[in-house]
């Protein structure tokens, strides 16, 4: 397809950009029907115009249809439902068995392998695992401990737990948090992402209050969590309270916008609303906002309190919209500290910060391995 240049003078007559692909991009809606609706807005008017084109792609089958196929696929007659919902029934049955049989298969070979160390050995290993520490991973250290140590010293209780500690701070990986400006004509923005309940306006919260009144920096609040009810109360109230501006915004275009506008501060921090990591359609629309916010730091808050599967589920949804760091927040609440090994191996990012309580602006600090460790190895944050 040749694009002419009558074509061209044509399509830049108009004053705003236009990108299509983001009904592809976003599943803002089926991709078979038309393309413009009420929906489609240009969140970047202050953008030059710009054309582009697309071409439909072409899929051939390895060998060619079959005459008839289709209509024999359709004239063969249907099962019963009834049939189809007792096969279902028997198939559930069946494995939901094999799965317990998994299980006692698991749960057996696991007290083979106890059995065959050391009382002390033993000791550490189950006390890893009622910290929610992957099994794999107490596997692990326990082959590093026997690796490192000589018989007497396997012995030695108290070596065994300052060792085991040293051997969970070099999985703990932490992040810097950089302070200030990026640039001299743009702030350091942050942006808090995750799931609904972990805590992220109070952490907002507490993150201006550190940067206004420890460091003495020129703080901006915003905030797109417009869907919670007395959110942006809340966030405001903190403002008021901290005496910092806070801005809440509709949509992306109004992000990018304000962010412009705060240009003479040097952090401004950014509030989000709660998203499910089932909801893919929210996460998009999320990632749509991140896009026009250029964040320079995306924390990805994870409660201490989540269980395994969901904390890696969260990581492996929000992960791909950018965060580059994890905060780990209720550690205060939290039974077991297992799950931060999980959630560090699971994306790969390091820990920010670590938030203890409800008070703003204490109960919350940068995140120390050796301190998480301790809570894993000793089963509590207060070393009772």
């Amino acid at each position: 397809m040749t694009v002419t240049q009558e074509t061209l003078d044509k399509l830049g007559e108009y004053d705003t950009p236009t990108i299509c692909n983001v009904i592809e991009l976003f599943d803002i809606r089926p991709r078979n029907t038309g393309y413009m609706d009420h929906r489609i807005r240009c969140n970047f008017p202050e953008m030059a115009p710009f054309v582009g084109f697309a071409c439909t792609a072409q899929f051939r089958s390895d060998a060619p249809p079959v005459e008839g196929a289709a209509e024999k696929a359709i004239a063969e007659p249907q099962p019963d439902a009834g049939e189809v919902a007792t096969e279902r029934l028997w198939l559930g049955r069946q494995v939901g068995e094999l799965q317990r049989m998994l299980r006692r298969l698991l749960s057996r070979k696991a007290d083979d392998t106890l059995s065959d160390l050391p009382a002390e050995l033993r000791e550490i290993q189950l006390h890893l695992l009622g910290q929610d520490v992957p099994a794999e991973t107490a596997t692990e250290l326990i082959g590093q401990l026997k690796l490192a140590l000589t018989g007497r010293q396997l012995c030695d209780r108290r070596l065994l737990r300052a060792r085991t500690h040293d051997l969970i701070c070099e999985r703990i990986p932490t992040v810097p948090n950089a302070v200030g400006r990026t640039s001299t004509d743009r702030p350091r923005v942050i942006a808090l992402i995750g799931p609904t309940g972990v805590g992220k306006t109070t952490t907002v919260a507490k993150l201006a209050a550190a940067y206004k009144l420890q460091e003495k920096m020129r703080v901006g609040l915003i905030t797109i969590d417009t869907y919670r009810i007395a959110a942006v109360d809340q966030l405001r109230t903190y403002a008021e309270i901290i005496k910092v501006p806070l801005q809440a915004v509709l949509s992306a275009g109004q992000l990018y916008k304000t962010i412009r506008r705060m240009r003479d501060l040097d952090v401004v921090l950014i509030d989000t609303a709660g998203r499910s990591q089932n909801n893919q359609m929210r996460l998009s629309e999320l990632r749509g906002f991140l896009v026009a916010a250029s964040a320079d730091e995306i924390h990805l808050a994870i409660s201490a309190t989540s269980n395994r599967a969901c904390a890696k589920a969260t990581v492996k949804r929000f992960g791909p919209l950018g965060a580059n760091r994890i905060l780990l927040t209720k550690v205060d609440e939290a039974a077991t500290f297992g799950v931060v090994l999980d959630v560090v191996s699971a994306g790969n990012l390091g820990l920010s910060y670590v938030t203890t309580g409800q008070n703003v602006p204490d109960d919350i600090a940068p995140a120390d391995a050796r301190i998480l460790a301790d809570w894993i190895v000793e089963g509590s944050v207060y070393g009772d």
